[in-house]
């Protein structure tokens, strides 16, 4: 029976594909991430994971084309949303690279419904097999897959109770006096230990504003003459009403500390005097 040139067609598709597999079989992209609180907390950087990556793939004989990172993103943010994976899947699409590197699964994603629709979408769709080169899992296989999504589900609530245990400290903290947390308002700055300390410099712009308030200057008045003499903001930009406002209504001027904390459902609000020095 003579085959159709249809089939034919189909069969010099195949084949064509099989070839093009063949040639990146060995050819490996490297993912690195890190949250900026991660990198503080273990030293895991991202030259420590590219460093583990690249020893890995000359022991497995893969030719790295290319380590791509994401430095400072939460794993709780999708990898859609992310610039660098972003590249891994515009090379994955293209057909550069058979293998994706991580140095943990959880530097896809923390969250087990990213990570794993993630890795779903590059084996089935982009025929793209992911590899831990610290875990020993292998996702081109039903098992290995069903393994990772397990590893995924442990990294989630890994993160959940940390996420719920950074609650706790920086509410006590609150309830405390303490600064839990956010940027410096203007006029102080951190110190070593994470407490607010007076930025002397800013705080005469601070001081300023309370004053012309009590002459019982509008608030574009003072935004208008603040602006005059390029006084900067605390995020060096200009001053508006509401800057202002924001300034005279902050508790922190006068020594205390308010927080409204929202996690899981709950709502705590904190109104203390705080342990810094005011400056009003």
């Amino acid at each position: 029976m003579v085959t159709s040139k249809r089939v034919e067609r189909l069969q010099r598709q195949v084949k064509a594909k099989e070839t093009a597999r063949s040639e990146v079989a060995l050819k490996a992209v490297g993912y690195i991430r890190v949250s900026s609180e991660e990198q503080a907390a273990s030293g895991y950087g991202l030259a420590t994971q590219e460093q583990a990556i690249r020893a890995f793939a000359e022991s497995q004989g893969y030719e790295l084309a290319e380590v791509i990172s994401d430095p400072g993103i939460s794993g709780a943010t999708p990898p859609s949303e992310r610039p660098g994976y972003g590249r891994v899947k515009d090379l994955a699409e293209a057909g550069a690279f058979a293998v994706l590197l991580v140095w943990k699964f959880d530097r896809l994603a923390r969250q087990i419904v990213y990570a794993v629709t993630a890795a779903n979408d590059l084996h089935e769709r982009l025929g793209v097999q992911l590899r831990s080169v610290t875990e020993p899992i292998d996702t081109a296989t039903p098992m290995g897959r069903t393994v990772f999504a397990i590893l995924a589900g442990m990294a989630e609530q890994e993160r959940a109770v940390i996420t719920e245990r950074t609650f706790l400290g920086r509410r006590e903290k609150a309830t405390r006096g303490g600064y839990a947390g956010g940027a410096a308002p203007l006029g102080y700055r951190k110190d070593s230990k994470g407490s607010l300390a007076v930025d002397d410099a800013q705080a005469v712009t601070v001081r300023r504003i309370f004053a012309a308030r009590a002459e019982r200057q509008g608030l574009q008045q003072i935004a208008d003459a603040l602006n005059s003499e390029l006084v900067p903001t605390a995020r060096g930009g200009k001053w508006w009403p509401a800057t202002v406002r924001y300034v005279l209504d902050n508790p922190k001027y006068r020594g205390q500390v308010e927080y409204l904390f929202q996690y899981g459902g709950r709502e705590v609000h904190v109104l203390k005097e705080g342990t810094h020095v005011s400056i009003i």
